[in-house]
Order: structure tokens, then C-alpha cells, then sequence
């Protein structure tokens, strides 16, 4: 009976009794185990999903955070970085308005100056207060204004200003009266030495890569003077003078002005935009006309 098991069941009929084999017993008692198994599994598989899920969800809110942090540290910086935008804008305008210039229609040249009404001496004193002429005794450009290809980085860049061809040394001149308004050594934009003059209504020169600069910061410079020598100094292939002219800080072909003198004086007005010139010579005029 050792191989056998009995199963007895007891009704109002009476008790019956069945024998099963030993093996029955262990079929039952696996598929128990099996069962049991198949329980606790699922229920460790349940647990550490439910706890991966719980960190993925801390992960995600903290990365949510984290975004939102950034968001609003970005739209702190564009309120910043638009406000600034505007103060330079209004910044702008009012340096217009202080050197006398209002806003001009897209007119004609005829429409814009009038030539006939500048007099001799109002055309000498623009010519003595704005850049003009040559910087230098003889003029040959080597770089032009404009994109080219940086001669030592062989990237494309955009050239602010002209490459005027001098040998160390060379004598350079004021094209303008001014002041000088900075002396120094430029490492990080490859000018090396550096001198800047300031002109009258807005306008600024630039002179790079000297090699020698006699005059004084906040010294009176008058036109023809002689500030500098030119050199190569700073970020250059060779000897030679960057020469750049500005507008309130907006660079402009310094050709046009090179090119300008009493002979071609309406050259200026046909061949450079971006100046209200009807405003300043009506300004200029006026200003003379009172002294």
C-alpha cells in the first residue's frame, strides 16, 4: 500500500473508497509548487517593476524640473537680451538726434542735398570735420571692404575696412580733425596696435598694425597731421595699414571717403548710403551760417 493512495468520500449513502497511485500524489503536489512558484514570481516581477517605474518617474519629474529651470532661466535672458536691444535702439536714436539727424525719406540726390546751397567755406569745414582723402602719402589697396578670405586664418570673413599697401614705418596722417579716443595693443581681433580718432557728427577712424604711435590719448588732432607709423603688428601677413571709417559704429567702404575732396565733393552723397546727409549738411549749414 506503500505505492497507493486512498481516497475515501463519505455522502448519505455511506463512505467510499478509492486508490490512486503514489504518482497522482506528486503530480498534485507539483503543479501546488508551480502554482506557488508561479505566485511569488509574478509577485518580486510586480514589486520590482512597480519600483523601476517609481524611479523613472522620479527621474522624468526631476529632468521636468530641471527643464523648467532652463526655460525660465532662457526667457529671464531674452527679456534681458530684448531690453538691452531696445535701450541700444533708443541709445541709437538719441545719438542721431544729438548730432543733429532727423529722419530722412528715401529721396532723390537732387531732393536729398542740395548742392547749390553749400558754399565754398561749408564745404571746407566738412572736409576739415569728416574723414577724406588718404591716410597715407600714395594710396594702393590690397584688401578691399567686404567678405574675402582672411589672408593668415583662410577663413571667410568680413573685412571692416581696406588694406592700404605701406612699408614699416610709414608716415601715416589724419584724413579729419579729432581726438584720439583709444591707443592700444588689440591681441584678441589682430589689429596689434591700434589707434582710433574720433571725428565730428559720428564719425570715427581706425588704424591697425602700427608700428609707432607718436600722439597721446585725448590729444586735438588736426587734418594732415601725421599720428602714426605703420607697421605689422597684431594678426598680419606683411607691413601695411587697416584703415577703417565708421558711423556710429557702423563700418563704411573708406574708399568712398578716400576718393572725396573738394573737387569731387558730391562723389560722397551718390556713392555711400546708409547717411542722412541732407540732415547734417542742413545742420552744418546752419551751424556755420550762425557763427
Amino acid at each position: 500500500m506503500r505505492d497507493r493512495l486512498i481516497i475515501t468520500i463519505t455522502d448519505f449513502n455511506g463512505s467510499k473508497h478509492f486508490n490512486a497511485h503514489q504518482i497522482i500524489k506528486k503530480i498534485i503536489l507539483a503543479i501546488a509548487v508551480v502554482i506557488l512558484g508561479s505566485f511569488i514570481i509574478g509577485f518580486v516581477v510586480i514589486n520590482t517593476l512597480s519600483n523601476n517605474v517609481n524611479i523613472k518617474k522620479a527621474e522624468l519629474t526631476s529632468l521636468n524640473n530641471s527643464y523648467e529651470q532652463r526655460v525660465g532661466v532662457l526667457s529671464s535672458q531674452i527679456e534681458q537680451k530684448t531690453l538691452e536691444l531696445k535701450n541700444f535702439s533708443d541709445s541709437l536714436e538719441s545719438i542721431e538726434s544729438l548730432i543733429g539727424l532727423t529722419d530722412d525719406k528715401e529721396l532723390p540726390l537732387q531732393e536729398r542735398v542740395d548742392l547749390a546751397k553749400i558754399n565754398t567755406v561749408h564745404k571746407h569745414h566738412m572736409l576739415n570735420s569728416i574723414p577724406n582723402g588718404s591716410p597715407l602719402r600714395t594710396t594702393k589697396v590690397n584688401g578691399d571692404f567686404g567678405w574675402r578670405i582672411h589672408p593668415t586664418l583662410n577663413t571667410k570673413k568680413f573685412h571692416k575696412g581696406i588694406d592700404l599697401k605701406a612699408k614699416r614705418k610709414t608716415p601715416i596722417f589724419a584724413p579729419a580733425d579729432g581726438i584720439v579716443s583709444y591707443i592700444g595693443f588689440q591681441k584678441k581681433s589682430g589689429f596689434g596696435k591700434l589707434l582710433v580718432l574720433t571725428h565730428n557728427y559720428g564719425f570715427k577712424t581706425y588704424y591697425a598694425h602700427l608700428n609707432n604711435i607718436p600722439v597721446k590719448l585725448g590729444q586735438i588732432i588736426t587734418k594732415g597731421q601725421e599720428i602714426a607709423l605703420s607697421g605689422n603688428t597684431g594678426r598680419s601677413s606683411g607691413p601695411h595699414l587697416h584703415y577703417e571709417v565708421r558711423y556710429i559704429g557702423i563700418s563704411i567702404d573708406p574708399i568712398n571717403f578716400i576718393n572725396w575732396d573738394l573737387t569731387h565733393y558730391d562723389s560722397i552723397f551718390n556713392t555711400t548710403t546708409g547717411i542722412k546727409w541732407q540732415s547734417l549738411v542742413e545742420m552744418i549749414t546752419k551751424n556755420q551760417q550762425q557763427l
